[in-house]
């Protein structure tokens, strides 16, 4: 053979070779991507917290270790504009917030439309204000610094497909702004969401999967059984779950939302104690909190001595009971379940919903801010 017609074949030798190379380091980029990547472990902050007599404030979360930040604090008035919903956000609030951005890589996001501020006039800004309310939220974003917004859609008094065109349209916005968009919505009402528009357009779909029935029910209730315990009892974090995934929900952009307080009960009578058991109402408010129903866990540490529980392993739950008083709040063990559940559901990640009821002094004995440091264990190094 001449040597000009080896020249050739050496030359495509030496591409084949470069191809091989090149594709090598491809795989392994995508393979390192794959191991390195963590979940999402998304924290509320709620700003009342500011205002309790033991005050937890931003630069208090700031030790934990989440992935993203969401301050609960933003309303909205029915003709589209942003409500300031304490005089502490805008005096030092937000400010103090924005200082998590200097200590550490996080996402930092706003909640609009908190349980404070009802959820009604989020309903009729996007029913008749939406391009308004769209452009006031884009505004805001950038006066603040935020790096995202979430829109609060817990509550199902709205019209799926006003929303799914408002967080279509938001989208859109955010993407010249380079913001991000998430979506708070109920674990248990998957037919009130255009859930394959949700999955489309929001970058987090966080799923509050807790409180399936209100403490204000004449019957006592676990917090967030993870599965359920008979055919008929079919309301649990896996069903619902399951729900939305079935809906057209995407698996990576699903955070499952955990509650870090308890929610108490009053008994009807001491012997009738059993998950279902009558109910005359919500019980007493913690003694910083001081929301009838709601207990912290920093609170409840404080007396957990006091009571005794009962665990239910089909359901993953334990509730405590002392006298009439019930309260049902995860434990450790609970919690971890959940955490597993995650990782073996293959979603996106999980939330605390808040830091603020979480174990904020180490009350517990277990180190402060617990719940989100066991959910760092679980998927920050994953």
């Amino acid at each position: 053979m001449s040597v000009s017609c080896l020249k050739p074949l050496k030359e495509y030798g030496q591409i084949l070779l470069a191809v091989k190379m090149w594709c090598s380091v491809v795989f392994l980029v995508l393979i390192s991507i794959t191991i390195g990547a963590t979940k999402n472990i998304v924290c509320y902050y709620d700003s009342r917290a500011a205002n309790y007599v033991s005050a937890t404030f931003p630069k208090n979360i700031s030790s934990t270790s989440c992935t993203h930040y969401v301050y609960d604090g933003v309303g909205v008035t029915a003709q589209g504009d942003i409500r300031i919903l304490s005089n502490y956000d805008t005096a030092s609030g937000f400010d103090e917030f924005q200082n998590i951005h200097r200590t550490k890589n996080v996402k930092l996001y706003v909640l609009l439309s908190s349980d404070r501020d009802g959820g009604k006039n989020l309903t009729n800004a996007i029913a008749g204000r939406s391009e308004k309310l769209v452009n006031s939220v884009a505004i805001f974003l950038e006066q603040y610094n935020f790096d995202g917004v979430e829109i609060d859609r817990r509550n199902i008094d709205f019209d799926k497909s006003a929303l799914a065109r408002f967080v279509n349209r938001l989208r859109s916005r955010l993407y010249m702004i380079n913001k991000q968009l998430s979506v708070s919505v109920s674990a248990q009402f998957a037919d009130a969401y255009d859930i394959t528009s949700l999955s489309l357009y929001a970058d987090m779909i966080n799923l509050h999967a807790y409180n399936f029935t209100t403490n204000t029910a004449n019957t006592v209730a676990n917090l967030a059984p993870l599965f359920s315990s008979t055919p008929n009892n079919v309301i649990s974090v896996n069903s619902t779950v399951t729900s939305w995934l079935a809906a057209g929900a995407r698996r990576n952009k699903v955070n499952l939302v955990v509650a870090t307080f308890g929610r108490t009960y009053v008994l009807a009578s001491e012997d009738q104690r059993a998950v279902g058991a009558r109910s005359t109402g919500p019980g007493e408010a913690g003694f910083n909190t001081k929301r009838p129903g709601l207990i912290a866990r920093y609170e409840f540490c404080n007396i957990a001595g006091e009571y005794n529980s009962a665990s239910d392993s089909v359901t993953a739950t334990t509730y405590y009971f002392k006298g009439k008083s019930w309260i049902g709040i995860e434990t450790e063990d609970t919690l971890v379940q959940k955490f597993t559940y995650v990782l073996d559901s293959s979603l996106g990640g999980v939330a605390i919903f808040t830091l603020d009821l979480d174990d904020t002094s180490n009350a517990c004995g277990n180190g402060a801010y617990r719940v989100s440091d066991l959910a760092y264990q679980y998927f920050g190094s994953e």
